[in-house]
């Protein structure tokens, strides 16, 4: 896990939209987004519940927002 990836993320989890978060980090959407898959993907486990009106995290995206923070 590198650490943009938990940056990443943790904006994500505090903003509860791939959106804000990437505004928030002045980075694009859909880098943000393809980080935080990366980071699903190396976990091996979704993160977040996408929604039409945002995500929420999963039972392991709270876990890890808990420790990662």
């Amino acid at each position: 896990m590198e650490t943009r990836q938990l940056r990443h993320f943790l904006a994500a989890v505090e903003h509860g939209s791939f959106h804000k978060a990437a505004e928030a980090l002045h980075v694009s959407q859909p880098a943000l987004t393809k980080s935080i898959r990366r980071l699903e993907t190396m976990l091996g486990l979704a993160l977040f519940d996408r929604h039409s009106r945002g995500i929420s995290p999963t039972p392991y995206g709270d876990a890890l927002a808990l420790h990662g923070a």
